[in-house]
């Protein structure tokens, strides 16, 4: 399912009016009705609506909505947040329509703010149609006080996207409505799936403009959302003849005297994953940890005050050189001179696929000297990595997730953003994970995911394709447990247990070949 920005749907009006011969007129009229139509379907048991509009097509829309909730027999109250001077053509021709039919409207400037919050509290549901997909930045003016006004006064269905949130990037600059519905005109833009604006949408239909969507629409959107079908079709299809080895083997290398549990976790993602052989090569400590899972290969490597030292390296080489595929680095590495060596020498002499995470994380945001590595690179930061990499902190990151993936992967290779709709980028191309699994917040979730990640490379899955299966494997498993036993008390040792049930109920989606 492929993810629309502001530009493409410009571009898709455009051809509807120039190529197609479409009026804008009978445009604004599609999507109104689109929109009165989800209304109605989704709240038959409410009567009365309040519409805000702006002066823009998407004000337009809304005030096509308003005539057909009228012919239904709803009590409509339109809320004009701009003047009639400011206002499109087509806007203008419908806010005429209005006034002589007889529909009941006010302009927001002749209220006060505990006015415009009283009109919204006397109505069932307030449809907002105040900002468009061609808004940029912060709402301003009557539009800024009139969304403050409205919001947690009424349930909000939004037009196209709700007002505040950009539609090219998700991102969140000043006020913005927080819907308990979206009606998307056209086709599912990036602000409706990548957070922090995917957390403020609600529900989310389409409606279209009376012409078949891919008439107008680029062949390919500039991001995809990761589904089922899609998923599965990124794994091999399994051989009556396989065997372990085809499976890959991965290792995971991580552990400390601090953090003993955590390359462990990772380990069992990646058996879990579907790994043929998973080689965990961690100090004394961790060893214990590994005994209720004989499938996993134990390494015991030297440690120096408390970490895993750089010649670890060389006697992993020298016992397993050749027979792994793919490696996982950093879970419960810890942090530290002597760590920052090992993820420099493992970055530079491996050649292979390699995932790194936690602490080789950090490490590597101290190796500004480093050469990119070749294509088979994974990275795998929470918003509070991702910050230390760039240079910035959670809370930057957070507020502008899509721009950071991809400054990310130009700098490391393939980043999988962690989080809520977890981001995958390549630097060229984005996928975003559907899942928002409260459940999956807990120690260990990210290394369990990390030796997914290491699985899937093992097995010879392309870095993008590896990063964004296990991304959406793993908030399937979360996912399921969550739906199980609800948000609390998930453990990371569930979600790795859960995997391969994840996995395998994609076989079961129509329309790809399975795993």
């Amino acid at each position: 399912m492929f993810l629309y920005n502001a530009e493409d749907i410009r571009q898709a009006d455009r051809k509807a009016v120039e190529l197609l011969g479409m009026p804008p007129a009978i445009l604004m009229e599609n999507a109104g009705k689109g929109v009165a139509d989800a209304v109605k379907r989704y709240f038959p048991s409410l009567s009365r609506v309040l519409i805000a509009c702006g002066g823009g097509n998407n004000g337009g829309d809304g005030l096509v909505a308003a005539r057909h909730l009228l012919r239904e027999g709803y009590v409509v109250t339109v809320l004009l947040a701009a003047k009639e001077d400011n206002m499109t053509a087509e806007t203008k021709t419908n806010l005429g329509i209005l006034q002589n039919i007889g529909c009941l409207l006010f302009h927001s400037e002749t209220k006060t703010d505990g006015e415009l919050t009283s009109l919204a509290a006397e109505n069932d549901l307030a449809i907002d149609g105040l900002l468009g997909t061609g808004s940029k930045g912060a709402p301003r003016g009557e539009i800024g006080r009139v969304i403050r006004s409205l919001d947690k006064a009424v349930p909000i269905v939004a037009i196209d996207l709700p007002s505040g949130v950009d539609p090219s990037t998700g991102e969140i600059e000043g006020e913005v409505l927080a819907a308990k519905l979206t009606v998307a005109i056209l086709a599912r833009k990036i602000g409706h799936e990548v957070m922090p604006g995917r957390a403020f949408r609600g529900d989310l239909v389409t409606t279209d403009l009376g012409v078949e969507a891919g008439l107008l629409l680029p062949e390919e959107g500039r991001a995809e959302l990761l589904e089922p079908s899609m998923v599965s079709g990124l794994f091999p299809p399994l051989s009556p003849f396989l065997h372990k080895g085809d499976r890959g083997a991965a290792l995971v290398i991580g552990g400390s005297e601090r953090y003993r549990g955590a390359p462990v976790l990772s380990a069992l993602g990646a058996l879990m994953g579907g790994s043929g052989v998973v080689i965990a090569a961690v100090p004394a400590d961790s060893l214990p940890l590994l005994s209720p899972h004989p499938e996993i290969i134990p390494l015991e490597v030297q440690k120096e005050d408390g970490v895993i030292t750089p010649k670890a390296w060389d006697r992993i080489l020298d016992r397993w050189g050749g027979k792994f595929s793919a490696v996982v680095l950093g879970p419960g590495l810890d942090r530290g001179v002597i760590s920052r060596e090992l993820v420099r020498r493992v970055w530079v002499e491996w050649k292979g696929s390699l995932c790194l995470d936690g602490d080789a994380l950090h490490a590597l945001s101290c190796c500004e000297d480093l050469e990119p590595r070749p294509s088979g690179t994974v990275i795998t930061p929470h918003e509070g990595e991702a910050g230390t990499l760039l240079s910035t902190d959670s809370a930057q990151v957070g507020q502008r997730r899509l721009k950071s993936v991809q400054d990310l992967s130009s700098r490391f290779g393939v980043t999988l953003l962690k989080g809520p709709c977890s981001l995958v980028s390549d630097g060229r191309r984005l996928r975003v994970n559907p899942h928002i699994v409260p459940g999956l917040s807990v120690p260990g979730s990210g290394d369990v995911l990390s030796g997914l990640v290491g699985a899937f490379l093992a097995m010879g899955i392309q870095a993008f394709d590896a990063a964004a299966a296990a991304a959406f494997v793993h908030g399937s498993a979360g996912e399921f447990l969550q739906n199980q036993k609800g948000p609390h008390g998930i453990t990371a040792t569930e979600v790795a247990l859960a995997l391969p049930s994840a996995r395998n109920r994609l076989q079961a989606t129509p329309g790809k070949e399975g795993p």
